[in-house]
């Protein structure tokens, strides 16, 4: 595949499963720093290992991020996290669904 996201960082949101994943997946095949993000920590990393696992996908490309997006001091230090490793983010990739309650 095309490495025309090397050195590019990208995060997406809702990367556990579905979409989100898929996403995930493609970015790092082409290249690109996935910091993947779940409802929570295990989630996330659950996540970065099957891509690991069933993908071509280095581990070093992969960053396993946990945050409930309904939790504004998650959210927080999610940003936090993040900014402390990948002092630049080239894409964002909002793909975390959320549910209002009824």
């Amino acid at each position: 595949m095309s490495s025309s996201l090397s050195g590019r960082t990208v995060l997406v949101t809702g990367a556990t499963t579905g979409i989100g994943h898929q996403t995930a997946r493609l970015l790092a095949e082409r290249g690109a720093t996935v910091l993947l993000h779940g409802r929570t920590a295990e989630e996330a990393h659950a996540a970065a290992d099957r891509l690991i696992t069933l993908s071509d996908v280095p581990a070093e490309r992969l960053c396993a991020h946990g945050a409930d997006f309904a939790r504004l001091e998650e959210v927080e230090q999610l940003a936090q996290q993040i900014l402390a490793k990948h002092p630049r983010l080239d894409v964002l990739v909002n793909n975390a669904g959320m549910a209002a309650p009824e």
